[in-house]
């Protein structure tokens, strides 16, 4: 199964790695009709980040369908009182293109930038609440400390 390129998160005014951030994958599946491309959910994982700001997320096995395909996961990530700033591409020798291994964030310093943060983080209907527990947990953390509603749950 191997594991999707992973990397690290680290705060961008201070350099220092951020543990438990929330680290979203999601793959979704194409096919062709005869006149149009369908697009659904084919699956999703999620991890947090370490103590020393790094995260790996599990592959996928790749299915094969002669008419369908699997695109490349679409990553999110969710940090109470952070927003994503910058993503750092650093190539290991040799290789062409990786994806960014090191993703900086940064402390948001208005209740502005963390709502809109909160909103930017959500997937809505695209992935099934009971892919994204770790992901909704950590917006209820956000939520609450904003003093907002909580947002619904993940099944028990």
């Amino acid at each position: 199964m191997g594991a999707f390129p992973g990397g690290k998160v680290i705060d961008a005014e201070t350099g220092q790695p951020l543990p438990g951030v929330v680290v979203l994958a999601f793959w979704l599946e194409r096919w062709n009709a005869l006149i149009e491309t369908h697009t659904r959910f084919y699956d999703a994982r999620e991890v947090l980040t370490g103590p020393d700001g790094t995260f790996e997320i599990p592959r996928l096995p790749r299915p094969l369908w002669p008419f369908r395909r699997i695109d490349s996961p679409s990553i999110r990530l969710f940090a109470p009182g952070y927003g994503f700033h910058r993503a750092v591409v650093t190539p290991p020798t040799g290789e062409e293109f990786v994806n960014p291994t090191v993703v900086e964030m940064r402390r948001l310093t208005t209740r502005e930038e963390r709502l809109r943060a909160l909103r930017l983080g959500s997937l809505s209907a695209t992935v099934p609440l009971e892919k994204q527990c770790l992901l909704r947990h950590a917006q209820n953390v956000e939520a609450e400390d904003l003093q907002l509603s909580p947002l619904p749950e993940c099944p028990k």
